[in-house]
């Protein structure tokens, strides 16, 4: 079985080493990312650098052996730019010349943790010493017998992975097809189907897609706030404090004309870094609010709020907090969508270019909304496409509403089998919805 030995979490764009644990006998291997050749690697020690281009894109990265007349026999995937955990981990099997396994390499990846604070290995429940190079030695361990090596990996105090392995005797295991959220829109319906009824909905390469379910989950507003509107939009919360008033004095309680309702949460991610990264690193780390604020708080509430580390007055990475706002909206297939503040004109030391951005989001189907609070005067950055101006309170009620509606009128769809989301299209069956964008 080839398996990575690269795992890649967080961003994955330029140049970077892929490395493979390969069984004999191979003759090369190719490493591809959608179906794009990205190098050809012929023998030991079976890593190359691979290009990922500059361009910002959910991907599959494939890892295929070939035996000496072309034969394909084995290949390995890892996903890219998706959302998922911010850690991940590996145990990867060595095996012989003859296929058996004789050892087991630990590999992990995290954009925070440079490694494992501890690791905690156990073979068949007896603890094992690991330790530098991470290598585990399994070959003299009885041939007929299943066996289960067993590895915690703790990155840290809410950040604990585990991996088994299992091996021996008869065991095989099961590929799972798994399965694809994608996040549609209500438009000509009240409510979707049941799965039965949405068959040949949805299509990827032209094939038909099964639905396994249908949901309505909670929604996550992901606000992305240049620090500069923070005054601004505090100027505004005393006139939306007296309309709430005013409007619950005939009896009843109604919420905030900038409020969502309970099955919202609302999150804060600053587009000042949280640490200087080398330009080449695969991590950007922004401050994000670990708890989220009910919808029923209000946006501007939540947007005056300071992320936890915010280093008010350094360097923006607008467009970059913007990409990370698309994943972590996304995180739990949920509905969802990124606000984006925008304050006066600023340089923006990002990596990306606000169109990248833009349209990462689209192919992860998050909605994105700009507003800009950079007041009549200011000049707006660039390159954010159709700006939403909010100089006031009747500007920011309509923008909110726009906001309300669009996670209201969401959806999620499971289909089966794995997919990019950029893949997925609405086949001319489909009627009253649209994807989410």
């Amino acid at each position: 079985m080839i398996e990575f030995l690269t795992l890649f979490v967080g961003f994955v764009v330029g140049i970077h080493e892929v490395a493979v644990a390969v069984p004999a006998p191979v003759a090369r291997v190719e490493i591809r990312r959608d179906g794009d050749l990205l190098a050809t690697i012929g023998g030991p020690p079976w890593r190359a650098p691979c290009d990922f281009g500059r361009e910002l894109h959910p991907g599959r990265l494939e890892a295929i052996a070939f035996d000496a007349d072309g034969h394909e026999l084995d290949r390995d995937l890892q996903w890219l730019n998706l959302p998922g955990p911010w850690a991940d981990a590996a145990i990867v099997a060595i095996r012989s010349a003859t296929g058996e396994i004789e050892a087991a390499q630990l590999a992990w990846s995290s954009p925070e943790f440079e490694e494992p604070r501890r690791i905690v290995a156990e073979l068949d429940g007896e603890p094992l010493k690991v330790r530098p190079p991470y290598r585990i030695d399994l070959g003299d361990l009885p041939e007929k017998a299943v066996h289960v090596l067993s590895v915690a990996f703790h990155f840290g105090p809410d950040a604990v992975l585990r991996r088994e392995l299992a091996f021996g005797g008869n065991f095989a295991g099961s590929l799972d097809s798994g399965l694809t959220a994608v996040v549609v829109r209500l438009e000509d319906l009240d409510e979707l189907p049941e799965p039965p009824a949405m068959e040949g909905w949805f299509m990827a390469d032209g094939v038909p897609l099964r639905v396994a379910a249908v949901e309505e989950p909670d929604a996550r507003i992901v606000i992305v706030r240049d620090p500069t509107v923070v005054n601004r939009l505090a100027e505004m919360m005393p006139e939306l404090q007296r309309r709430h008033r005013r409007s619950n004095r005939g009896g009843g309680r109604r919420k905030a004309d900038d409020a969502f309702g309970s099955d919202v949460e609302l999150r804060l991610l600053s587009p000042e870094p949280m640490t200087q990264l080398p330009r080449g690193s695969t991590a950007l780390l922004f401050p994000y609010s670990g708890r989220p604020a009910p919808g029923p708080d209000g946006v501007v509430a939540a947007a005056v709020g300071t992320a936890p580390g915010s280093l008010l007055g350094g360097p923006l990475m607008m467009a970059d907090a913007v990409a990370v706002a698309g994943l972590r909206a996304a995180e739990g297939n949920g509905r969802r969508a990124v606000v984006v503040l925008l304050g006066a004109q600023r340089e923006d030391g990002s990596r990306f270019s606000p169109a990248i951005a833009r349209q990462y989001l689209a192919d992860l189907h998050v909605p994105l909304e700009v507003w800009d609070v950079s007041g009549p005067v200011a000049d707006p950055p660039l390159g954010w496409g159709d700006l939403r101006p909010v100089d006031n309170v009747d500007d920011l009620i309509r923008a909110v509403r726009r906001v309300r509606v669009q996670v209201e009128d969401q959806r999620v769809v499971w289909l089966s089998g794995r997919y990019l989301p950029q893949e997925i299209m609405l086949a001319p069956a489909a009627a009253g919805i649209s994807l989410a964008e």
